[in-house]
């Protein structure tokens, strides 16, 4: 598992953007990594958020009915 610090900016006339900005396979370190971000964060237009990701399951020939 892998979690993802997603960092979101925010446009009046756009779609908002989202950047993948570091990872780590920790999640306390993935907690202080966004405490970090939002800590030194002085934009209003940008917020930081954690999100988990797992690999997908393969399919293989013999999980086939």
């Amino acid at each position: 598992m892998i979690y993802l610090i997603i960092k979101e900016t925010d446009y009046d006339t756009l779609d908002n953007s989202y950047d993948v900005i570091n990872s780590t396979d920790n999640n306390n370190k993935a907690n202080d990594m966004l405490q970090g971000y939002n800590l030194i964060n002085k934009r209003k237009d940008t917020s930081y958020s954690i999100v988990r990701y797992e690999q997908p399951l393969k399919l293989t020939k013999e999980m086939e009915c």
